[in-house]
């Protein structure tokens, strides 16, 4: 090979990847998602909880919480054990305190925390998903 031919290829593959640049930015970029907002009409009791599809929210001392039921490990829906007062993955059985914190299991965070704003005097939530 010539110089003049590896030069001609080196130039060519320099401006295939300043072409293609931009497309992998918009490819690979992560997109904004506004916060979902979730009403719950009950009134959860001081030390009590509330099972949504998405959520648990606990009701305590210093306001309510949510935690969510995506198992971190794979996705799967946790469910949440009263007695044990923890959620337990069905799929490989990580295990989380009530408050989310990882315990055990393959699983190696702790399930997320949603926001929660207090509306209609304590008997209503806004959940933020």
């Amino acid at each position: 090979m010539t110089r003049r031919e590896w030069l001609g290829r080196a130039v060519k593959m320099l401006m295939g990847a300043v072409l293609a640049w931009p497309v992998m930015r918009f490819v690979l970029a992560r997109r904004y998602r506004p916060p979902r907002k979730v009403r719950i009409r009950d009134e959860v009791p001081q030390g009590g909880f509330l099972i949504e599809p998405e959520f648990v929210l606990f009701q305590q001392a210093s306001g309510p919480l949510a935690v969510s039921r995506t198992c971190t490990h794979l996705g799967c829906k946790v469910t949440y054990d009263e007695s044990m007062r923890q959620f337990i993955c069905p799929c490989h059985q990580s295990r989380f305190h009530w408050n989310g914190r990882y315990i055990s299991g393959p699983a190696k965070k702790d399930l997320p925390k949603y926001p929660v704003e207090v509306i209609d005097g304590g008997k209503g939530y806004i959940v933020f998903i």
